[in-house]
């Protein structure tokens, strides 16, 4: 890949740093523009305790959209980092890293890669390592004649050496001690085979468990620091629900004779074109090759229209003139037209192979060969060729030596796309190719004129089945006014029944209640989001419009806003309405008693069947349980780290030192989902080690990976298992506040 080239065509590397922007910046001169402007506590928001600078976050938003936040999170995590570890890179210690001089391996950017690899073999040798350093010396050269461009080109990969650097010390720093590979060792290799029952907490009824509060209240004192209490973040949760969006019988009746004329209409019309657009929710300017659709799931999908995979039998054995339909619109549909339910007729115009394979010798005027020696040229090689049953060789061969294209090959064709081609398969489309290969059997060879010169073009592969060529008019199922004022009456009396009586109702736990036992009622299907203070947002998948979500954020944050705060009116989310209230919150730390009330309480319940449970086990066996209780025996041989479904806490009581031992029943023990009664038969201690430096480097490499594994960009949402460890540390260390939604609400500045 020409670096200049790509320069020149706006520069790849600068869209490699859109790219990969979040590894590219860190403070300084860049950030240079500043401005004034009234910002409250908030503003877009914290890192680190201090106030995100807006004008750095709008500069970056102008530049890079949605990318802005990570970039500046990202920038404002790592150069705190590197500048507590004194890490940088002169300008020798990059051209060192670019050119793979001094020592320095050959750079993992890919476009960096490109010059030291071999453009024939794809391998790095030490030939072209040497032509790679004067190629790239020589883009660089001329780069550097732009001091803008070549700015922003170094700070791209000094700060992707520095954060090379800032891993390699964080991973030199990682050390596994004698002492934690001997207790490794032995987790994985002390083996017990042993008999057990388990009596689960849930066979007991809640019912028959008394539980007074005074005693819940101890309970909760006793246990608010547990670890599994803790937050490390503030949160709201908000229930909602949504009014049925489903069209009314009536509606179905009227989308069904509308559809009917329709079809009507469609069949006897004149000009297919005029007819269906005049009547189709969703115009289609074609009706050509660009017509054809494809089922879903097909390789095109993304691109084309589409029809459901179960309709792919109806379009087949479909003759021209057959109207099809009305039919649903699959999953892509709604995510084109934002989750609108659309339905569809389709006159069937055409049909279309729905795979070419093909190939072709490209011939094209030069000072060499003027047009009549090109003429002649391509009936010289169309003679060949048909002249011999298997072409395969003699058709490279003469491509290799002839082609003005070195691609010679191609799969995956469909009309519309040699009709309008991928940018990277332009020599071989084109209207002409386009005719010739959907109009010949396989097999067929001949010669094609098209823009680009003269074509010797083979037919290798046609499927079976074809791609119909379809005239569709979409219409999306809706309910009507009538129905949505039908909806926003009932949304209004469940909004104002809820209202009356939250009202009336003082604790948490009987507001949550009395909600739960109206939607319950309703048959509504209620649904839950986790709301974070530090970054509130609605998934996109929640609800059919942001706008709803955003509605639902604003009733959670909204001054005063409580646990039984309702949204002030019914949301209005397309085609149904939607009501939601918090249903809890959650404190940063510890919790109080009305944030972990359920919880608490369930807990509670769970440790006194529990006790009642190890108190019948008392002085019996496993066989004497099995015999009263109709308790199944599991066997398992087990290791600490490989404790096959037994609850961990139990598990690190089977281990303990004391229980070293053979043919010896334990007592009773609780664990996470229930009470274990256990018989060991064998304990098998592992043959002491001299050295476990095997071990040990093998620890080393696990921790390594997980510390820094990527990626490692900015993500207020990732789950912790999808981040590296370090990373997911210094963003958790950096308290990071996402302010811009509640800002944009007006909710919090």
């Amino acid at each position: 890949m020409a670096l200049i080239g790509k320069i020149r065509e706006k520069s790849v590397l600068l869209v490699i740093i859109i790219g990969l922007a979040l590894l590219a910046f860190i403070a300084g001169d860049y950030f240079s523009t500043r401005g004034g402007g009234v910002e409250g506590k908030y503003g877009v928001g914290h890192v680190f305790g201090e106030k995100v600078d807006i004008n750095r976050y709008e500069y970056l938003r102008s530049k890079y959209q949605e990318s802005a936040w990570p970039i500046l999170v990202d920038s404002l995590v790592m150069t705190r980092e590197y500048i507590g570890l004194g890490i940088s890179v002169s300008d020798k210690e990059l051209n060192s890293y670019l050119m793979a001089t001094d020592g320095f391996d050959i750079c993992p950017d890919q476009n960096i890669r490109s010059f030291f690899t071999d453009s024939i073999t794809g391998q790095i040798t030490e030939q072209s390592k040497i032509d790679g350093r004067v190629k790239l010396k020589k883009q660089l050269s001329e780069i550097k004649k732009d001091k803008k461009q070549w700015k922003e080109i170094k700070r791209y990969y000094a700060n992707q050496r520095m954060r090379q650097k800032y891993m390699d010390v964080v991973s030199q720093g990682i050390y596994v001690s004698t002492l934690e590979a001997e207790d490794d060792y032995a987790a994985k290799n002390s083996r017990k085979s042993i008999d057990y029952v388990l009596k689960n907490t849930n066979s007991i009824p809640n019912e028959n468990i008394e539980v007074k509060e005074a005693a819940l209240s101890a309970y909760f004192s006793e246990h608010k620091w547990d670890a599994k209490y803790q937050s490390d973040e503030a949160y709201k949760v908000v229930k909602f629900f949504s009014i049925d969006e489903s069209p009314s019988a009536k509606d179905t009746v009227n989308f069904n004779t509308m559809y009917a004329s329709l079809k009507e209409g469609l069949q006897n019309a004149k000009n297919d074109t005029i007819y269906t657009n005049s009547k189709s929710d969703i115009k289609l300017s074609f009706f050509n090759s660009r017509s054809t659709f494809v089922p879903e799931g097909h390789f095109k999908a993304e691109e084309l229209f589409t029809y459901p995979k179960n309709m792919d039998s109806t379009f087949s054995n479909s003759s021209i003139g057959t109207i099809v339909g009305p039919y649903a619109c699959g999953p892509k549909m709604k995510t084109k037209t934002n989750g609108l339910n659309y339905y569809a007729i389709s006159k069937v115009l055409g049909k279309t192979p729905s795979r070419i394979k093909a190939r072709h010798i490209l011939l094209q005027v030069s000072a060499e060969k003027d047009s009549a020696a090109i003429v002649a040229l391509s009936k010289s090689l169309l003679t060949q060729l048909q002249k011999v049953k298997e072409r395969n060789l003699l058709f490279e061969t003469l491509a290799r030596t002839n082609s003005a294209d070195a691609g010679i090959e191609f799969d995956n064709l469909l009309e519309l796309t040699l009709n309008y081609p991928e940018q990277n398969r332009t020599k071989f489309y084109g209207n002409e190719i386009s005719e010739f290969c959907t109009n010949n059997p396989v097999g067929s060879i001949g010669i094609v004129q098209s823009k680009l010169g003269t074509h010797i073009v083979e037919v290798l592969e046609k499927e079976d089945n074809n791609l119909p060529k379809l005239a569709t008019i979409f219409k999306e199922f809706k309910p009507s006014e009538e129905t949505m004022n039908l909806k926003e009456k009932e949304s209004d009396n469940m909004l104002s029944t809820l209202y009356q009586g939250i009202n009336q109702r003082k604790s948490q736990k009987e507001i949550r209640a009395f909600f739960d036992s109206v939607v319950r009622a309703n048959s509504y299907k209620p649904r839950a989001v986790k709301l974070t203070d530090n970054s509130p947002a609605v998934p996109e998948n929640y609800l059919n419009s942001p706008s709803a979500g955003d509605r639902l954020i604003r009733a959670a944050y909204k001054e005063g806003a409580q646990v039984g705060t309702l949204v002030g009116r019914p949301i209005r989310d397309k085609n149904t309405y939607v009501i939601g209230m918090v249903y809890s919150t959650r404190s940063k730390g510890s919790p109080s008693f009305e944030e972990v009330e359920d919880e608490i309480r369930k807990n509670y319940i769970r440790e006194l069947k529990a006790q009642m449970i190890v108190k019948d086990f008392e002085g019996k066996s496993i066989q004497d349980l099995v015999k009263e209780q109709n308790l199944q025996v599991q066997s398992p041989s087990v290791t600490l780290k490989s404790l096959n479904n037994i609850d961990a806490k139990v598990g690190g009581a089977l281990f303990a030192e004391k229980n070293n031992k053979e043919n010896i029943s334990l007592e009773a023990m609780t664990g996470e989902n229930g009470v274990y009664k256990i018989f060991i038969k064998s304990a098998n201690v592992p043959a002491e080690k001299k050295s476990l430096k095997v071990e040990k480097e093998q620890m080393n490499k696990q921790f390594i990976a997980k510390m820094v594994k990527s990626p490692i960009n900015y993500n207020q949402n990732r789950k912790p298992s999808e981040e590296s460890f370090l990373i997911n540390g210094l963003y958790k260390k950096a308290n990071i506040i996402d302010n811009r939604k509640l800002l944009q609400l007006n909710v919090r500045n």
